[in-house]
């Protein structure tokens, strides 16, 4: 479901670069891509999107980790769990949250709390689209390109 789709890609006569994407991410990664001051970026709002097409997005097409990094020091680690009984028991967890986190979400709409609150707690689960558009992105994949 990651994706990235260049919709413009523009130079101008001095030879400086414009790209535009649309962007799909894990929702978990959006802090992260905030912090790039240099892009300029409109994305969808979970307190928008209906609380009943939150939960069906959820339900039907969750974020699951691709990889499941063993604990580490510091920001990025290089070692990934590889046994497969251990990644089938981390993805039968990571869904049983998902199931717990809806449950909870439906236990308070019902209550009458406002979706802006009910879609937060399902955030983890979510994908993520964005429109990004910037003229330098060297430093942007050189932090966030992994080995």
């Amino acid at each position: 479901m990651i994706s990235a789709k260049i919709i413009t890609d523009s130079v101008n006569e001095m030879g400086n670069r414009l790209t535009t994407f649309v962007l799909v991410f894990p929702r978990i990664v959006l802090a992260e891509f905030n912090t790039h001051r240099m892009i300029s970026k409109n994305s969808a709002s979970s307190r928008a999107i209906p609380f009943e097409k939150m939960v069906k997005m959820v339900e039907e097409n969750p974020f699951i980790p691709i990889n499941w990094m063993e604990e580490h020091k510091g920001m990025q680690g290089t070692t990934f769990i590889t046994d497969q009984d251990d990644i089938y028991n981390l993805n039968y967890s990571w869904l049983m949250a998902r199931d717990y986190a809806v449950q909870s979400a439906k236990q308070l709409s019902n209550l009458g709390l406002t979706k802006q609150v009910c879609n937060r707690i399902l955030e983890p689960f979510m994908w993520h689209t964005v429109i990004a558009t910037g003229s330098d992105w060297e430093n942007f994949f050189a932090l966030r390109a992994h080995d």
